[in-house]
């Protein structure tokens, strides 16, 4: 009587890449019977292959490939085991390289807002700046085409940040956004008033809920806090 085992072994990572001049097909050797799939480095399928039962495959790329990418090529077999990523360079066809990494994807800030994550060009320099246009800090792209980014001080205040990829030809992405969760309570509201016992203004976070109580801890008026910072409110009684 036979019986099979399962395959749950991984194919080796391909060898041998090499991408063709102009571009537009790579090669390689993986596992015979796995599917090659190739990668760019912000995790955008340039191409898949099935491999032949001699190990070599060949697949066009699309778009080519011709600024000096970064490639990942993956071995996937018939039971679905995934290999580790091996790499490639792209050929550099201008000799200068003019093409600006695409935008930082899957941006995350973690932490409680003391960590940036996201995919980017590998190798690139990632720049997260804040609203005015302030570095808050600095990393790099690494060879899976991942990022992660310590932030200090922690940006936890629901700001939104501004993230932008360079390559080494200094060629700057457009930039990605991400917004933190805000974990901070508004300062105290200022400069209160009372007119009349009825009209009660102040100043406050923008946006923010005002409430006022009596001593008794009844809610005797509400509004919110206007785009200028300021707030009007009705009293009752």
């Amino acid at each position: 009587t036979q019986i099979t085992a399962p395959d749950i072994t991984a194919p080796a990572a391909p060898t041998e890449l090499a991408v063709s001049a102009d571009g537009s097909v790579i090669t390689g050797r993986a596992e015979p019977g796995s599917t090659v799939r190739i990668v760019a480095a912000d995790g955008t399928e340039l191409g898949t292959a099935l491999v032949g039962p001699t190990g070599v495959f060949s697949l066009n790329l699309n778009p080519p490939q011709v600024d000096g990418e970064v490639l990942q090529a993956t071995a996937t077999d018939a039971a679905g085991n995934t290999s580790p990523s091996s790499a490639v360079t792209a050929p550099d066809i201008d000799g200068i390289d003019t093409t600006p990494p695409a935008a930082p994807t899957d941006l995350v800030i973690g932490l409680a807002g003391s960590q940036l994550s996201g995919r980017g060009e590998a190798g690139s320099t990632v720049q997260v700046r804040d609203a005015a246009g302030n570095i808050l800090a600095t990393g790099t792209v690494a060879a899976d085409g991942t990022f992660v980014i310590a932030l200090d001080p922690a940006v936890n205040d629901g700001s939104t940040l501004q993230v932008t990829l360079t390559d080494a030809a200094g060629n700057v992405s457009q930039p990605g956004s991400v917004t933190s969760a805000d974990l901070l309570p508004p300062a105290q509201p200022t400069d209160l008033a009372l007119a009349d016992g009825v009209t009660f203004t102040g100043r406050g976070e923008p946006g923010a809920t005002v409430q006022v109580r009596d001593a008794g801890g009844t809610v005797i008026g509400t509004g919110v806090v206007g785009a200028d910072g300021l707030f009007s409110l009705t009293l009752s009684p």
